[in-house]
């Protein structure tokens, strides 16, 4: 489909009543590792941290809102559209909703074989086959060459079996090798990835020229010459206007990616509406635990030795507030912090002295705690 013709067919479905009064929907994903045996694998704690990162950005509570100025804070966007991992396979099994398939070949994301397939789409390539797209969102992660991600367009893959998304291990989530990346160690990259998976540009227009007569059809986003790098401060000004470079479209780095704008969003949706109706359930992202002691009781505790972070995280989310504070053995208050909505929880001990910590979670009079060894 020629990208006029989607454009037509987005902007007739954004005029749907059903589609702005809704409400949120969920959309379970699949990862397929495929890697070497030298490339650290992806855990599920590493998974579900990518996911709740994920989740924040479509619901416009990212962590790098507050670096948004007032200018845009107005325009920030809830897509609601939210993301877990797959419960069910394709043929009705129950499954982690990650794949890990070993290959030997090097840089498998840039590998293409017969008709200019990918190899990483492909078991018969060294790949992984990607499981049905109109009921799965597939990532792939895979290392890229240097590439951070990419992504098919609604309708416009090359061939159905490549629909979906590509990340390098580097740049997926925020913990074990990703958080050793650098600038882009936020776990923004996936973000950026399914704003053009559900149909967005990027925010400057097309191509990477300096043009002020680009641009990405979207109202609420202001007109920019071009992309912008690392991470800007203050006022940047192209095309007679205010830029928005904190937006997930632009190509500043993690440090600074913060929002989807109103239009956005709504854009988003229509494409999901129009494009993958299947997609979506009411119910695949609500495993939650009959009870807090239940939800505690189920918690896994893993150590990012990298970051000196626990990694705290539990498949089933309980669906309420939780406090977390942590403790020195002679009981001084060295953290105090609250656990919203999500599956998992940095606690990031990179700050204090080694030695032995406790940590306490809590959700109202209902308390528990554990030892933890900073290191």
């Amino acid at each position: 489909m020629a990208y006029e013709n989607f454009l037509s067919v987005v902007n007739s479905a954004k005029s749907n009543p059903a589609i702005s009064t809704r409400s949120i929907v969920y959309i379970p994903v699949v990862i397929h590792v495929v890697a070497d045996e030298s490339v650290q694998p992806v855990s599920r704690a590493q998974a579900l941290q990518q996911l709740d990162v994920l989740n924040a950005d479509f619901a416009g509570k990212g962590e790098n809102i507050s670096k948004l100025s007032d200018e845009f804070a107005s325009r920030i966007g809830n897509a609601e559209i939210q993301f877990c991992l797959a419960t069910l396979d394709p043929t009705g099994q129950p499954t982690s909703g990650i794949t890990f398939t070993e290959t030997d070949k090097n840089d498998i994301a840039l590998q293409t074989e017969f008709e200019g397939r990918k190899s990483i789409h492909y078991d018969q390539w060294g790949g992984k086959s990607g499981w049905d797209p109109s009921r799965y969102i597939n990532i792939w992660i895979g290392e890229y060459g240097g590439v951070l991600g990419s992504a098919t367009f609604p309708d416009m893959a090359p061939f159905p079996e490549e629909i979906g998304v590509i990340i390098d291990p580097k740049y997926f989530g925020s913990i074990g090798d990703a958080g050793d990346s650098g600038f882009f160690g936020g776990g923004h990259t996936l973000t950026h990835e399914l704003g053009h998976f559900f149909g967005l540009k990027h925010i400057w227009g097309e191509d990477t020229d300096t043009n002020c007569d680009d641009t990405d059809n979207i109202e609420d986003t202001p007109n920019a010459l071009g992309p912008y790098y690392n991470c800007p401060s203050g006022e940047q000004l192209s095309c007679g206007t205010s830029n928005m470079y904190q937006n997930f479209m632009d190509f500043t780095d993690d440090r600074c990616l913060a929002a989807f704008t109103h239009d956005q969003a709504s854009f988003m949706q229509a494409v999901l509406e129009t494009f993958y109706p299947n997609l979506t359930s009411e119910t695949a992202c609500l495993q939650a635990s009959a009870s807090f002691d239940n939800w505690y009781d189920q918690l896994i505790w893993s150590n990012d030795p990298l970051a000196n972070t626990y990694v705290i995280y539990n498949p089933e989310i309980w669906m309420n507030t939780k406090d977390v504070l942590v403790y020195s053995v002679d009981g001084k208050l060295i953290l105090e912090d609250r656990w919203e909505d999500g599956w998992s929880y940095l606690l990031d001990l990179g700050h204090v002295a080694s030695g032995i910590y406790i940590v306490s979670i809590a959700n109202g009079d209902n308390r528990h705690v554990r030892k933890v060894i900073a290191f």
